[in-house]
């Protein structure tokens, strides 16, 4: 751990939903032609930044070409349809040519039009991607602070097992009704994660207080007093001897403001499916909702830390779990290391990540407008990166994590943090104006469906 992190008594983690890298912030440096101000580990000369450029295109089932183009300047609903995520259609999304033709064996991000043409019927809708004026939150703090253009989520599919991989380092769980004990790949509501997740190994190595690690919650799971993260891996978090280490988000703001923060925080967003909000958004960017909540949201994560005591000793980490099917041109990261030696769902072997998302961290520590990747043929960043850099940063000593090949191979980041001194400026971002009253949406997400089939068979297990 570089001397720097030391100065860091408080890292937080938001992890959003399903969007991917190109879709926030493809454009982010599209008026400098991709040129930040520096790059950071992989230094390049001039600096550069892999973002959107208008020739990049994906085919129709004709063969036509469909550029990438900005959003609808006020359109915050792209794409307006919620994409397939699927490990199935992640394939093809991934895997199909720029020249067409089958789905073949290398990956060429070629399929995201066709694969959302076959069931949407304005399928240049998912080659647009947002300007930064339209989420000038993320994007301000992309630009502000330092952002990671190659970050993959850890699986080619979907929300919990990507969250799984970020908790734990693999998607290993149990089937509520078969007892199939396996690596997951898609979302299944019967789905229980097993194995012990870095919270489990914080707690084990005397680290398990309420001033060591907190997850707060902006919403319980209907039918009980879980909230997402406990209740996917409740067999390791369950116990009433964690309840101190759950909290709502009202607490983390006020413990925000009093600088008494833990020293690592995990952070949930609104998932905007409960009892009669039915359809109406969450905060955590899930298309197809508006992102104008999300928006607002990071704003008041960030100004709660920016304007509190601990800031000059705070690391603040924007993640998203998954790209959610929409549009990414850069090719899906290969040699993933499997944390186990057994296949998992569909054969997989978890040895590929999955297609690149967000990744912005945030201290007076980061030099502004810097970008952030591993050097090309080193083991890029993914969300076991996270669990590798927290569990280094709190002095944990590695024989004892136990999670697996890829958390053990996963590069860290402390080196962003490479200021000699705090910086003294705290940029200013303005959320966009949201519509009133919040908007509603006319699909619910997948995140939803499984939200309110996980809740039913909550109510079912109690009503045996």
């Amino acid at each position: 751990m570089s001397q720097i992190m030391s100065q860091i008594k408080h890292v937080v983690h938001l992890m959003l939903e399903n969007r991917s890298f190109d879709n926030v912030l493809g454009w982010l440096y599209a008026d400098t032609g991709n040129q930040p101000a520096v790059n950071l580990i992989d230094v390049q000369s001039p600096p550069q930044f892999n973002g959107l450029t208008s020739d990049l295109y994906n085919i129709d089932a004709d063969g036509n070409k469909h550029f990438v183009s900005v959003a609808p300047p006020g359109n915050l609903t792209v794409p307006p349809f919620d994409p397939y995520e699927v490990f199935k259609h992640v394939q093809i999304q991934c895997y199909t040519p720029l020249q067409g033709g089958t789905v073949g064996t290398t990956p060429e991000m070629g399929g995201f039009y066709i694969d959302y043409a076959s069931a949407f019927d304005s399928p240049d809708d998912i080659m647009m991607a947002y300007s930064p004026a339209d989420l000038p939150v993320l994007n301000g703090l992309a630009r502000n602070f330092s952002v990671c253009d190659k970050w993959y989520a850890s699986v080619p599919s979907q929300t919990f097992c990507n969250r799984a991989f970020a908790a734990a380092g693999n998607s290993v769980g149990k089937h509520w009704l078969t007892g199939t004990t396996q690596g997951w790949v898609d979302n299944s509501f019967m789905v229980d994660f097993t194995l012990p997740t870095h919270w489990n190994v914080l707690s084990e190595n005397g680290k398990g207080t309420s001033q060591d690690w907190m997850i707060y919650y902006s919403q319980l799971w209907w039918a009980h007093n879980y909230c997402l993260t406990r209740d996917l891996f409740k067999q390791n978090l369950g116990s009433s001897d964690f309840d101190q280490n759950f909290a709502p988000i009202q607490q983390f703001y006020t413990q925000a403001a009093a600088g008494t923060l833990p020293s690592y925080t995990f952070l949930e967003p609104d998932w905007g499916l409960m009892y009669w909000k039915l359809g109406i958004n969450g905060s955590d960017y899930h298309p197809p909702g508006n992102v104008c909540p999300g928006e607002t949201f990071v704003k008041q994560v960030y100004d709660a830390l920016s304007q509190g005591p601990a800031w000059n000793e705070t690391l603040f980490i924007i993640t998203f779990d998954e790209h959610g099917g929409t549009y990414d041109h850069v090719p899906i990261a290969q040699k993933a290391a499997p944390p186990t030696n057994d296949p998992g769902q569909y054969g997989f072997g978890f040895d590929t990540f999955g297609v690149r998302v967000p990744a912005i961290l945030i201290s007076p520590w980061v030099p502004a407008g810097s970008v952030f990747r591993m050097p090309e043929g080193q083991t890029p960043f993914d969300h076991t990166s996270l669990i590798a850099t927290v569990l280094s940063w709190m002095q944990i000593d590695r024989a004892q994590w136990n999670l697996g090949e890829r958390v053990n191979q996963a590069p860290t980041f402390e080196q962003v943090l490479n200021l000699t001194s705090p910086r003294q400026d705290v940029p200013v971002v303005t959320a966009p104006v949201c519509p009133q009253p919040a908007p509603t949406i006319a699909q619910i997400s997948d995140l939803h469906h499984l939200i309110m089939a996980r809740s039913w068979r909550h109510l079912a297990s109690k009503n045996k």
